[in-house]
């Protein structure tokens, strides 16, 4: 199915003047904390695509069915979410929303015995992963955040989606730019977001890719995704395990090639200031299936040694 083409479902309202398949659903939560578990996605300051507030969260994106919104209300220890969608993706996107509120997780057999894991697990019961199910969205918006701060990244983002993301009738969202839009562009015209060569490339040939398989993709078992995805330049193993993070909620992902979460695991788990990939996943074994689990409460509870080494220059490309 080619992308932004296919049938709505839901009920069809009207919104100043403009038609808009809305649909809606309560969802049952329980203890789940919505604003942790929702965090990750709204990482970027100003993202278009995104906004996380007291006791409500949005998210547009591109669906199997066309632009779409989600708008997810709560009131604190309500137990339950309502959820409402917005365009033609919307009843897509409410359709799958348990996964989005971390419903699907499942966290049971995790009992940490390292007391600074044990303490932060106590600290936050609630927490849950987050399932996007939008595969388009999610690599996109993790290519952009490739070997960058994230400052730049967030404003690089946000301009990229301002300049060519798509409006959802009855949101204040933007759907980022749809892999048909990216795919035919030129590596300089994305020099005007502050994007340089290697990640314009990167997201490009993604874009590329993702236009090639449409959404055969977008299925329960992210395997045969992420080994294709292997097979595309610039996407490499960061990229996909934040992905099978974000877009599935493997629980047990280990975050690869991070600037900081090595040292945080190796802080958290041994006390040591430094770590690599190596040594992360050596203390992280004994945590399976739940490793993606204890990385995520580290980054939650801002578990990271004091920094000591001077953050690296920052250039903007649309200077040049």
């Amino acid at each position: 199915m080619p992308w932004g083409v296919g049938p709505a479902r839901g009920r069809r309202v009207t919104l100043g003047g403009r038609p808009a398949v809305r649909a809606e659903r309560v969802v049952l939560t329980g203890a789940i904390d919505l604003a942790g578990t929702l965090r990750p996605l709204a990482m970027l300051r100003g993202d278009p695509s995104v906004h996380l507030g007291v006791g409500r969260f949005d998210r547009a994106s591109l669906t199997p069915e066309g632009p779409g919104a989600i708008t997810v209300t709560w009131r604190p220890g309500a137990g339950e979410a309502q959820v409402t969608g917005f365009g033609d993706g919307g009843a897509w996107l409410v359709d799958r929303a348990p996964g989005l509120l971390g419903c699907d997780d499942d966290p049971s057999g995790f009992d940490p015995l390292v007391p600074a894991v044990r303490q932060l697990w106590r600290r936050h019961p609630g927490l849950r992963l987050t399932r996007t199910g939008t595969l388009w969205h999610d690599l996109a918006f993790f290519v952009v955040q490739q070997r960058v701060q994230t400052v730049d990244a967030a404003a690089q983002w946000r301009r990229t989606v301002e300049a060519l993301g798509t409006p959802v009738p009855g949101s204040d969202r933007l759907v980022p730019p749809a892999p048909d839009v990216v795919a035919t562009m030129g590596y300089h015209e994305l020099h005007r977001f502050g994007i340089e060569r290697r990640r314009a490339d990167a997201l490009r040939r993604a874009a590329q890719a993702m236009s090639r398989w449409g959404h055969r993709f977008d299925a329960d078992d992210p395997s045969a995704a992420l080994s294709a995805l292997a097979t595309v330049p610039g996407i490499g193993p960061w990229t996909r395990t934040c992905l099978a993070a974000t877009t599935w909620a493997d629980a047990d992902t280990v975050i690869l090639g991070d600037a900081g979460i090595p040292g945080a695991m190796s802080w958290l788990l041994a006390g040591e200031r430094d770590g690599d990939d190596a040594r992360m996943l050596e203390l992280l074994e004994p945590f399976r299936p739940h490793r993606q689990r204890v990385i995520r409460l580290a980054v939650t509870a801002g578990a990271w040694p004091t920094r000591r080494a001077p953050r690296a220059a920052r250039r903007d490309i649309r200077r040049s």
